[in-house]
């Protein structure tokens, strides 16, 4: 989903730069969100319930073979389940999105064309992939529930504008409120920061009063996360009164700007790069961050108390930290850079291959379905990766310089 670079264009262009462990922590992302969305449309919280061809098996033929009771075992696997939250797959995303793309726009000055040529890059980057998924999306929402033509080409219309969470979300594009958010960013990102070179002349105060802006916006999210879960009321009413209020921008303004303070301060913390000491005081403060959120919270934190989804982009934050300075388990493997790549396909295409999933439950043992499920939307992600993105990015290479 968000901004990705790979070794070509980083060679290519010395105003960017690649962080291959951005793509480890991607994985991790996609995988968060995965696990809790299919746990989602399968409904994995009634699992052990409805008594899982597969499952019951191995349960019943460990005990008879080996009179082994794994009654332990499987209330740990649906303790697990129970605690996914795919909302810390989101917030690393944004976190990402904010390093990365307020990275790119401070290491140069920028004018209004280099404003305009990072809009038109953008929409090569995310829109082709987008248009289409929204479109196959609608038709096969049209032919499942018989909606009417004018209904859905409604529908259309505010989905393609990133208009809807403003508008009662389609179920098949429910995920798709986090690229209305990230649009949001990119569009009002290079905004800010043109305005600030305009009025600031020096360099050095450029990047302190972006600083400063970044911390207040971070600021003013916790109060507006804070308002909203204290009187049950959106922030903002107008100019259009979101369903949704938590899946606004301004309900999420922190985990983006907390990700461009990073990239702003990155000229500091840089200066003691690859230091194993810091990086392990990272790593451990944000796992036992990471791990309080997963494992003794509440998965449905996201909805409830307003620092737990501060504690979360915190985590993910150290984590960053820890992995710049050399320290990190997953995030440097290449396998999960690679899926870190494919990232932007799978989540936009996964709601319609569980969609397809989710008719042959009753008729395959649950646990193939989701197995299933989890290595095709892998697949088709990456389908998409290679297709229809890599098209379009090449076709953006020549026809948009670079800003």
């Amino acid at each position: 989903m968000p901004h990705r670079k790979n070794n070509r264009s980083a060679a290519v262009n010395p105003n960017k730069t690649y962080y291959p462990f951005l793509d480890g922590f991607r994985a991790i992302a996609i995988i968060m969100i995965l696990a809790h969305h299919m746990r989602r449309a399968f409904t994995l919280d009634y699992l052990f319930v409805s008594n899982p061809p597969v499952l019951k098996w191995i349960y019943f033929n460990a005990y008879n073979a080996l009179g082994l009771n794994l009654t332990g075992f499987y209330i740990g696997i649906k303790f697990v389940i129970n605690q996914l939250k795919g909302v810390l797959g989101v917030e690393t995303f944004f976190v990402i999105s904010g390093f990365l793309i307020t990275g790119i726009l401070v290491r140069k000055e920028i004018d209004q064309k280099s404003v305009v040529r990072f809009y038109e890059r953008r929409f090569f980057r995310i829109y082709p992939c987008y248009f289409l998924m929204v479109v196959i999306s609608l038709i096969v929402y049209g032919f499942q529930y018989h909606e009417d033509f004018f209904s859905l080409l409604i529908t259309a219309v505010y989905h393609l504008l990133f208009l809807q969470v403003y508008f009662p979300l389609n179920t098949l594009l429910s995920h798709t409120w986090t690229l209305v958010v990230l649009e949001q960013f990119y569009f009002f990102c290079p905004l800010v920061i043109l305005a600030v070179d305009r009025m600031v002349p020096d360099k050095a105060r450029r990047r302190t009063t972006l600083i400063g802006i970044s911390i207040l916006l971070i600021m003013a999210s916790v109060l507006i996360r804070l308002y909203s879960f204290k009187t049950g009321k959106p922030f903002l009413t107008w100019p259009l009164n979101s369903t949704t209020p938590y899946w606004t921008i301004t309900a999420n303004l922190g985990p983006i700007c907390f990700g461009s303070l990073l990239a702003l301060l990155e000229p500091y913390w840089a200066r003691c790069k690859n230091n194993k000491i810091w990086g392990a005081i990272f790593w451990i403060g944000g796992m036992w961050i990471f791990y309080r959120l997963f494992f003794d919270l509440d998965w449905s934190y996201y909805w409830g108390e307003w620092y737990l989804y501060t504690c979360g982009y915190l985590s993910v934050g150290l984590l960053f930290f820890a992995a710049y300075h050399g320290v990190s388990i997953f995030a440097r493997l290449k396998c999960f850079q690679w899926l870190g790549r494919q990232s932007y396909g799978i989540y936009v295409w996964h709601f319609l291959v569980m969609e397809f999933w989710k008719l042959w439950i009753g008729t395959i043992p649950i646990e193939l379905i989701l197995a299933a499920c989890f290595i095709s939307s892998i697949w088709v992600g990456a389908l998409s990766t290679s297709t229809i993105e890599k098209y379009f990015l090449s076709l953006r290479d020549k026809i948009v310089p670079t800003i």
